[in-house]
């Protein structure tokens, strides 16, 4: 027997926070992508939702002041063919094109996305690699996440409370980075087995950034550290990145999984990290 649902739907960020606040319980909605999926498994109920899509605001991309502003009810769609994103982050928009098929995108959001934290989704390693600021709001607070440091909290979790709302991404950009995405999956734009994200930037042919961020393979997206330190000041040659892949390999920790051995996705991370950095390396401008 199915249970009564109560339905919500604000036309305010102001108004859907106060719902929230009088039902911390209720499940917020957006793409309803993921949340159909955990409803039919009886991992979520359903008794209130409140539903997000009237909130006009929450849409928007634009470009400000150096970062790219992205509403969190901005559809992986409005991502993969925005012209301000394809100009000025077009690795965000690569990743949104790995996302399912064109019917999941044009109803899944990133805000839903970076919520439910899936720790195989393309946007999470391209979130990390920019450092990109996750933004919220309750009734009361507003409150800022980086993706690098304290959003991703375990498998499935982020640090986003009871009480909050997702409003938007902040994403700085820089003109002159190239960019490098990879993904590796069982069918053509399924969940990854292995995905990457890579930055490099260069003065006067040095290497002065490089950003790896591989997910895929633990509860959260993992920053390669070690191998990105290795390339700083490098000239960015073949055998500099074939060094950075190998210790991006050996640094990134790997789940164990009944259906794929560690050794088999270990060596796909050093592939796929050593693919994403020759074409960052080919996109510099």
């Amino acid at each position: 027997m199915l249970s009564e649902t109560t339905y919500h739907r604000p036309n305010s960020l102001d108004q859907a926070c106060n719902l929230l606040s009088e039902n911390p319980d209720a499940i917020l909605l957006s793409g309803c992508q993921s949340l159909g999926l955990l409803s039919k498994e009886g991992i979520v109920s359903l008794d209130t939702i409140i539903d997000l899509n009237r909130i006009s605001e929450l849409r928007e991309i634009s470009y400000k002041n150096g970062s790219l502003y992205i509403g969190a009810l901005a559809t992986h769609r409005d991502i993969e063919t925005s012209q301000t994103v394809q100009t000025h982050l077009p690795l965000l928009s690569t990743a949104a094109k790995q996302i399912a098929d064109v019917q999941i995108r044009n109803a899944g959001t990133i805000g839903g996305t970076c919520a439910y934290a899936d720790p195989t989704a393309d946007y999470p390693p391209v979130l990390m690699a920019t450092n990109a600021t996750v933004h919220s709001r309750s009734t009361t607070e507003s409150f800022e996440y980086s993706t690098r440091d304290s959003f991703f909290v375990d498998y499935y979790e982020s640090a986003i409370g009871p009480e909050e709302i997702i409003t938007s991404i902040t994403i700085p950009v820089s003109k002159d980075a190239g960019f490098g995405f990879e993904k590796l999956a069982y069918r053509k734009n399924d969940r990854a087995i292995v995905n990457v994200a890579t930055i490099l930037e260069t003065k006067k042919g040095m290497c002065t950034r490089s950003d790896i961020c591989v997910a895929g393979v633990w509860d959260t997206p993992l920053i390669a550290n070690e191998a990105m330190n290795s390339l700083l000041g490098t000239q960015l040659t073949d055998d500099d990145l074939s060094r950075a892949s190998e210790m991006s390999q050996e640094e990134i920790l790997v789940c164990d999984d009944p259906l794929i051995s560690v050794e088999y996705r270990s060596a796909m991370v050093g592939v796929l990290t050593k693919k994403a950095l020759k074409t960052a390396r080919g996109d510099l401008s």
